[in-house]
C-alpha cells in the first residue's frame, strides 16, 4: 500500500486538480465534457483565484500521483455589527479516486483545508453527497437555514 502525502497544491497542480474534478462530474452521473476541453476551462477558471490564494487547495498523492483533493473558495463580506471581519469559505470538489476511499484521506484533506480555514474565515458551507455526509457531520457541519435560486 502505498504512503500518502498530504501538501497544499500550488498554481502548478490546477491540471491534477482539474482532472480529479472531472473524474468526479463523470462519477456523479454527468454528461461528459471532453477531458482536456473541461481542463483548459479550469484551467482559466482556476490559476488567477489560485494564484491570489482567494481559492487554496489540499492533495493527496500516491506514488507521485494525485489521488484526492479538496477545494476551499472564501469571500468577504461587508462588516456588520458585532462582526467587522466577516469572511465565508465554500468547500467544493472533495473527491477521492474509489480505489482510495475508506482510509481517512477525504477527513485529512478536510482537517488540513479546516485548520487553515480557522485563520481568517468565519463559517464553512459545503453541498454534500449522501456518501459524503456523514463525515461531514463527524467534523461539526449541520444543516443550516440557507436558501438558494437558480438562475439557469
Amino acid at each position: 500500500m502505498a504512503t500518502i502525502i498530504y501538501r497544499e497544491a500550488t498554481p502548478d497542480d490546477i491540471e491534477s486538480l482539474a482532472l480529479l474534478r472531472w473524474e468526479m462530474e463523470i462519477e456523479q452521473g454527468h454528461e461528459a465534457t471532453d477531458a482536456d476541453e473541461y481542463k483548459q476551462a479550469y484551467v482559466a477558471t482556476e490559476r488567477d483565484e489560485m494564484t491570489g490564494r482567494r481559492h487554496r487547495a489540499w492533495l493527496a498523492e500516491a506514488d507521485g500521483q494525485a489521488v484526492a483533493c479538496v477545494l476551499l473558495v472564501w469571500w468577504a463580506l461587508p462588516p456588520k455589527f458585532g462582526d467587522l471581519q466577516r469572511k465565508r469559505g465554500f468547500v467544493s470538489s472533495v473527491y477521492t479516486k474509489p480505489a482510495y476511499r475508506r482510509r481517512g484521506i477525504a477527513r485529512e484533506l478536510m482537517r488540513l483545508l479546516i485548520a487553515s480555514a480557522r485563520e481568517g474565515v468565519r463559517r464553512l458551507i459545503l453541498w454534500s453527497s449522501e456518501m459524503g455526509r456523514p463525515l461531514y457531520e463527524q467534523l461539526g457541519f449541520a444543516g443550516s437555514r440557507g436558501l438558494e435560486l437558480n438562475l439557469e
